[in-house]
């Protein structure tokens, strides 16, 4: 793919990459005074690559700056922190999420996330139906974005979903990845034009087929939850959607998903059949005031990005409690549990910087907490908040202050030591070299 004016990335004799150091050489009679790169040979993972950046010469923008260092250029010098995460804290797993926990440790505010958009005057609920027959769907939120621009995603998109582990197939595919990333809360994106204007949720038939979009036929059991398209399955909820629906280099028009699935049967069916970054998730819960901003922000971010236009409205179901879970509690227990004697207003500082909002009735303190924070369910739960915002180590550790008594054997055997001593003897203490039992 070299052709005149091309903008390449050029590795010039001297240069170390990950298959050895470039040198001047002969090839074909020519004196060759460098190599010109493709991705692969810049040692990024092969896996994270399309076919035409592992094989051919990577091409540069026009208006790439010659002599600029390509690795900057391209913002792939970043550096990736990796967390280690309890499997309790679902609400890390996401950036936003992220965000909120270094916010209160560093007592600093998280910036709003952007999920302003426009949309045309239709509305999708005229023309798209969705039917919800199973209990194991709480949430199912559907919006609508025509005539995307199928092309290749930003270059900063592409370095984070890489980041992340995960590997960038095109703007639109990208897109319901990154928010996922972003926020938290996955989604599946369905090309429009292959559905029936209708979404089914129920739970598939013994013995039912699907084709997901790893290409491997899945025959599926009564306890999987599937979205359908009012006559055969088309995904899998909260694992993995289907081949008959993707989105293609073709697609046009998108319905973007963003619902809340039984967290129980979510993990049964990704252990059996596939795990996935979307199950990871549906299994440790969800909170579904992020699956309204998903939602939201995935049109933005089509719009933006790929050029789509918005339908107005959405198609919705929701039987979640979208409510904050209220935890009444004492200074004094606070204390009591932790060994110290907060001032109030400390107490009231962590529960700020945490994002919980508090009523105070004397000694009492209802505290509501969000529902990102599925951890939290008990008074102990918020002992341990304070206590790790607080600090463990401004906790002063105190040895508890008891009398000690000798008991019987071991009176007896001083006892018998001191006598012992008493009549001129010695004790020696030695390593027990072989087993005494």
């Amino acid at each position: 793919n070299v052709r005149k004016g091309l903008k390449v990335i050029v590795a010039l004799p001297g240069a170390k990459l990950p298959g050895g150091t470039i040198s001047k050489s002969m090839k074909r009679g020519v004196e060759s005074n460098g190599m010109l790169c493709s991705i692969a040979e810049l040692g990024l993972e092969s896996k994270f690559l399309n076919p035409e950046d592992k094989d051919g010469i990577h091409e540069l923008p026009a208006d790439a700056p010659v002599g600029e260092d390509p690795i900057k250029y391209m913002q792939m010098d970043d550096g990736v922190i990796d967390f280690e995460l309890t499997a309790n804290r679902g609400d890390l797993l996401s950036i936003l999420g992220m965000a909120y926990e270094v916010g209160a440790i560093y007592d600093k505010k998280v910036k709003d996330v952007d999920l302003s958009h426009g949309q045309n005057n239709e509305n999708i609920a005229d023309s798209f139906k969705l039917n919800i027959n199973t209990d194991n769907c709480t949430m199912f939120l559907a919006k609508k974005v025509e005539n995307v621009e199928i092309k290749e995603s930003p270059i900063f998109i592409k370095n984070r979903l890489i980041a992340c582990g995960i590997r960038p197939i095109n703007n639109v595919v990208d897109i319901s990845n990154y928010v996922m990333l972003e926020l938290g809360q996955p989604l599946h994106f369905y090309d429009a034009d292959k559905l029936q204007n209708v979404i089914e949720v129920r739970m598939a038939e013994n013995g039912e087929k699907l084709t997901t979009l790893d290409n491997i036929e899945r025959i599926l059991t009564s306890d999987d939850i599937v979205i359908s398209n009012g006559k055969e399955a088309i995904g899998l909820a909260g694992v993995m959607g289907g081949l008959d629906t993707e989105i293609t280099e073709n697609t046009k028009n998108v319905i973007v998903e963003a619902a809340i699935f039984n967290q129980v049967k979510v993990r049964k069916t990704a252990q059996k059949i596939v795990r996935s970054e979307a199950s990871n998730r549906f299994e440790k819960g969800l909170d579904p005031n992020r699956t309204y901003m998903a939602a939201e922000r995935a049109v933005k971010l089509l719009e933006e990005y790929a050029n789509g236009t918005v339908v107005g409205g959405t198609v919705e179901y929701n039987k979640e409690d979208m409510s904050d879970k209220v935890i009444e509690i004492t200074y004094k227990k606070i204390n009591d549990v932790l060994g110290t004697e907060l001032p109030k207003q400390d107490v009231l500082d962590v529960f700020r910087k945490l994002g919980f909002s508090c009523k105070q009735d004397g000694e009492k303190i209802e505290v509501s907490v969000p529902r990102r924070r599925l951890d939290i369910s008990i008074k102990e739960d918020l002992i341990e908040e304070v206590g790790r915002i607080y600090g463990v180590d401004n906790i002063a550790s105190k040895v508890p202050v008891m009398p000690i008594k000798l008991g019987s054997y071991d009176k007896t055997t001083r006892e018998i030591r001191h006598k012992m001593m008493n009549l001129g003897l010695n004790e020696t203490l030695s390593y027990v070299l072989v087993n005494t039992i």
